[in-house]
């Protein structure tokens, strides 16, 4: 999935190099005390790519009349802003929260019922608005050099769990059905409003003399299943899947300003 990010890692790197190259004949420490105090605050944004994921049960290959033989996942890009929290734990680990609030267009899944030789296609489109909230045990390395840099940087990875709300899935979704060459529109409740599941990432970190700035990676995995109702007009179609399940590849960049203690 690295394509879909490809034009935002780049453009990152580009304007990383053009910081670097203005601060290359620095020997300053930047902010050298500022791993000392324990509570982290910051803001994010970013962009995710959300895709379906689907469990296939034992009657996706052999299905019956009212049940679809094949699912094909879209994949839907989003905005991602937020904020951050982090609480400092040891030298190398922190506590890490990230409520994110994901603005999207539309979640769509296509599948498709092939009978009496005509392939019947239906597109379901739901809106979506959701906001995510996770909390990560944070490993990071210590500070290290960047070209002339003296501890300018360092890296990070980051595992956890978190939990979505979508407050837009109890409008219905809006289904263009194509069957037996006529389109039809339908409407029907889709997918359910709130997910769990786990989260793992990594990033690095780039100490400026008034902020902190890191780019980051991050993969998250849905563990409910989605499906709101297999009982529909629609949904019923999907009755030969176990599970339905939603998951996002974010590209984050986080900005950080001076840690402080909480008596401050």
């Amino acid at each position: 999935m690295q394509h879909l990010l490809r034009k935002q890692i780049i453009l990152l790197v580009c304007l990383l190099s053009i910081s670097f190259t203005s601060f290359a004949q620095s020997d300053e420490i930047y902010r050298p005390y500022n791993d000392e105090k324990p509570v982290y605050l910051g803001l994010n944004i970013g962009l995710t790519s959300n895709y379906m994921n689907f469990e296939r049960g034992a009657n996706f290959s052999n299905p019956g009349i009212d049940m679809a033989n094949w699912i094909s996942p879209v994949f839907n890009k989003a905005l991602v802003m937020g904020l951050s929290g982090n609480l400092r734990l040891n030298s190398h680990f922190l506590l890490r929260t990230n409520p994110n609030i994901l603005i999207t267009g539309n979640k769509d899944i296509f599948y498709y019922k092939k009978s009496n030789n005509i392939l019947d296609t239906f597109k379901m489109s739901t809106p979506s608005t959701i906001i995510n909230i996770p909390i990560a045990l944070k490993l990071e390395s210590d500070r290290y050099n960047l070209f002339k840099l003296p501890n300018f940087m360092r890296h990070y990875v980051f595992a956890g769990v978190k939990f979505d709300y979508d407050f837009s899935a109890s409008k219905d979704a809006n289904g263009n059905n194509k069957k037996n060459g006529n389109l039809e529109n339908t409407y029907s409740r889709l997918l359910n409003a709130a997910d769990y599941g786990y989260e793992f990432g990594l990033g690095v970190s780039f100490y400026f003399p008034y902020a902190t700035i890191s780019p980051e990676i991050k993969f998250s995995y849905g563990q409910r299943d989605m499906i709101y109702s297999r009982t529909s007009a629609q949904t019923k179609l999907l009755n030969g899947l176990d599970k339905l399940t939603s998951n996002f590849v974010y590209f984050t960049i986080h900005v950080e300003g001076e840690s402080f203690n909480w008596k401050n």
